[in-house]
């Protein structure tokens, strides 16, 4: 008996432990360089970046293999079906087409999600918080490089539509960075409610929360208001209404030093966005550290700034704010009308099929007369990570409806990790293994 009351553990014994350890800390690591190398690398949009992803992910997944087997229920999931039925999809209506090549981009990217939650379902407690954690932080400095772009003026971080600055970030387009950071926000918020005194939390979820808000995003809104509802009825009211208090307010403050740098005739202005960013981030890490009477300092010194800076810089902020209103707070968006005419004039000529990847090329005829165009994741803490993924995936999918962000691969890889690594159990070990 050794001093653990549980045998004695031979030599070999030990070194398979640490052999399965070491490659499931490598799979986790591999994993999410994987995701940072799509989220920095314009969401993996180009073929140069897909292959690297992709030979990132296939050494993760080698990896999650060796350490742990995969079971018949792993082949016969839902998400692993669905990752499948998209890539044999891609391949057959390319061929179909006569373009064989196109669909190999797209094979990969379904095979590529299939392939990040089976290798999240291998990772033992320890690599599934740092992976998890690795994310956030990723998306946290996404949301960064957004700000940044609005802030400096900074192409292709920040561009320039309809008169506004919006973030882009290194996804390099406005709404794909809404789709990719709000589901990520929701997550680091349902963490909160378990953990509401981490500082980590805090801020990932600010910035997440400004890099959001920065990108002018009204599907963003709108699925950032459909994964909060769903952290309501999850979670409870109160306890979403607590954890998400500083973050939120935290986040405006952010947004607000933003403001006079949104407006497309005005220059940027740096120093008034970065006091009003380090502002936000202190309210939302002291936010649940201090009971309310003492909290009221620091928020009216953040309301304080936050007046100077409207005063200061009142003219450009007056007008970002009227271009906003006039532009972002409207249903009405002739592009997204226009290609949403086009797809279903594609759909009802090919109704079952599809058009294939790569081919569904979308034409209108825009407001001027013009012909327009485009080409087309403890108890308590278990629980909180369950909703804040559901509430993710919920966003997500709701985000889907409004823009066609599934060609941004980053965004649907980073919800299968969530996904892995929240909704779905751990897969049991095989038989025989230490």
């Amino acid at each position: 008996m050794d001093r653990w009351g549980v045998g004695t553990v031979s030599p070999a014994s030990v070194l398979q432990r640490r052999t399965h350890d070491t490659m499931i800390r490598a799979s986790s690591l591999a994993l999410l360089a994987a995701l940072a190398a799509a989220a920095f690398g314009r969401g993996a949009f180009s073929g140069t970046v897909q292959w690297f992803v992709v030979a990132l992910i296939l050494v993760a997944f080698a990896l999650a293999l060796g350490a742990r087997a995969v079971p018949v229920a792993d082949l016969t999931g839902v998400f692993f079906l669905t990752g499948l039925a998209l890539a044999l999809w891609a391949l057959l209506r390319a061929a179909a087409a006569g373009t064989p090549a196109s669909g190999v981009s797209w094979a990969l990217f379904g095979a590529g999600t299939a392939a990040v939650v089976c290798v999240c379902r291998r990772l033992d407690a320890a690599s599934r918080e740092m992976l998890l954690r690795g994310l956030l932080a990723v998306g946290a400095a996404v949301a960064m490089t957004g700000w940044l772009g609005v802030a400096l003026h900074q192409r292709p971080w920040g561009l320039p539509s309809q008169g506004l600055w919006r973030a882009a970030s290194t996804l390099t387009y406005a709404n794909a960075t809404a789709a990719f950071l709000v589901p990520l926000a929701l997550v680091a918020l349902a963490c909160l409610t378990a953990t509401p005194r981490s500082a980590f939390f805090s801020l990932t979820a600010t910035s997440l929360l400004a890099g959001a808000g920065a990108a002018l995003s009204r599907a963003g809104v709108a699925a950032l208001a459909a994964g909060l509802l769903v952290l309501c009825l999850a979670l409870g009211t109160r306890a979403t209404a607590r954890a998400a208090a500083g973050p939120v307010v935290g986040a405006g403050v952010v947004l607000l030093g933003l403001l006079p740098s949104v407006h497309a005739a005005s220059p940027g202005r740096p120093l008034v966005a970065g006091t009003a960013a380090a502002a936000g981030l202190v309210i939302a890490v002291l936010a649940p550290r201090v009971p309310l009477p003492a909290l009221l300092l620091p928020v009216a010194g953040a309301a304080l700034v936050a007046v100077l800076i409207m005063v200061y810089r009142a003219p450009a902020a007056h007008s970002a704010i009227h271009t906003i209103t006039r532009v972002r707070f409207s249903l009405s968006s002739p592009a997204r009308s226009g290609e949403a005419a086009a797809a279903l004039h594609l759909f009802e000529r090919h109704p079952l099929a599809g058009v294939g990847p790569g081919h569904a090329t979308l034409r209108w005829t825009g407001p001027g007369g013009g012909l327009r165009g485009d080409r087309v994741a403890q108890d308590r803490q278990q629980r909180a990570a369950w909703a804040g993924a559901v509430a993710g995936v919920t966003a997500f999918v709701l985000h889907s409806g409004f823009d066609f962000i599934w060609q941004v691969p980053a965004i649907p890889l980073a919800v299968g990790a969530i996904v892995g690594l929240t909704v779905l159990p751990p897969a049991a070990p095989a038989a025989g293994a230490h």
